[in-house]
């Protein structure tokens, strides 16, 4: 593991982005939302996968240069294209016109079109939260890793779900997958040959395996078994197919042509403003009361603190930001090996590593 100072790795992931086709714009914005994830703890999500918009970039499935703009709106509903540009890009735009809808409608929808992976969705739930707003953002993930209950291929993406609600104090986010666990923890697993938990993936047969290589050629399982694969189910539906998204097959040679005629990926934001129902700073208050109990409350043996959803992360990025961004080994290799290869200056790692 390096760590490495976000003053220094921002122009870097930047100028990489660059390098690879982004207007200055864009790869400043991918550049800090990406390292975000891995201030907050959420390695599989940040730079660990530029590798993966790299590729896209440079096959055409991504336009780098994209600026998204809305299609369609009634108001509370607003149908926006991104245009091919990259996830990040598309999900900065999405919650920075979704906040103007909800202040002046009470809640909105946006449907975004045609945007690459938004990787971290705890991210933009939270900058909603923090306008004051519950954020709701979910998606179909590309390419397919889940197997239905009781069956063997896999048919859904690992689908997450975030949520953020506003509190008095720092805002509750929800962020998890519905599978089992996220591709990235078993994708990290592999790079150092480590053997995954018991009961989270299958081989291509449908054996159960421990092998991080085995379960990347097999698929995942559900979270919670069936109830996992019925929310995963929902949320691609409701991500995908209702808002003009494909899914399954189709999905497939639309993530690998970034020819929109072949169809779309798509993602779903929600905001809906407390205040719509009544007092919002009384609503806050009442929120921050319920989550005091829950910490205050009795603790099973050997557990020092009772942690809500959000907590750690924020933890994990006041830590990191005063220690450097934690950057696996194998991943910062391959990050200077782009560099090079794009003629990226390289910065110098000055601490040692941890």
């Amino acid at each position: 593991m390096y760590r490495i100072d976000a003053a220094e790795l921002t122009p870097f992931i930047q100028a990489l982005f660059r390098a690879h086709g982004c207007s200055e714009n864009n790869a400043l914005a991918m550049a800090r939302v990406c390292i975000e994830a891995d201030l907050r703890g959420h390695a599989i999500q940040g730079v660990d996968h530029i590798y993966s918009i790299i590729r896209d970039l440079g096959n055409g499935v991504l336009d780098g240069k994209a600026i998204p703009g809305i299609v369609s709106s009634t108001g509370a509903t607003l149908l926006a294209d991104g245009g091919g540009c990259p996830g990040y890009v598309g999900g900065l735009f999405a919650v920075d016109r979704l906040t103007q809808a909800a202040r002046q409608m009470g809640t909105a929808v946006l449907a975004l079109r045609g945007a690459g992976d938004l990787f971290m969705l705890g991210y933009y739930a939270e900058r909603l939260a923090r306008a004051g707003l519950i954020g709701i953002v979910m998606t179909n993930t590309w390419p397919a890793r889940v197997h239905p209950t009781g069956g063997i291929d896999p048919v859904l993406g690992t689908n997450p779900l975030a949520i953020g609600i506003p509190t008095g104090d720092a805002p509750v986010v929800y962020d998890a997958a519905t599978s089992a666990s996220a591709i990235g923890h078993v994708r990290q697993a592999g790079y150092y040959g480590e053997a995954i938990a018991a009961g989270l993936a299958i081989d291509a047969h449908g054996r159960p395996t421990t092998s991080a290589d085995k379960a990347l050629g097999g698929a995942l399982a559900p979270m919670a078994g069936h109830k996992g694969f019925g929310l995963g189910l929902c949320i691609g539906l409701l991500s995908g197919a209702m808002i003009g998204g494909e899914l399954g097959a189709q999905l497939d040679i639309v993530a690998q042509s970034g020819d929109p005629r072949h169809g779309v990926r798509s993602h779903l934001f929600i905001a809906i403003d407390p205040g719509a129902f009544g007092d919002a700073d009384a609503a806050r208050r009442r929120a921050s009361a319920f989550l005091a109990q829950i910490k205050a409350g009795r603790k099973m043996p050997g557990v020092d603190e009772i942690r809500l959803p959000g907590e750690r992360s924020a933890r994990a990025r006041r830590d990191n930001l005063s220690r450097g961004v934690p950057i696996l080994a194998e991943v910062w290799h391959r990050l200077c090996r782009f560099a090079r290869e794009a003629n990226v200056d390289i910065p110098l790692i000055k601490t040692e590593k941890s």
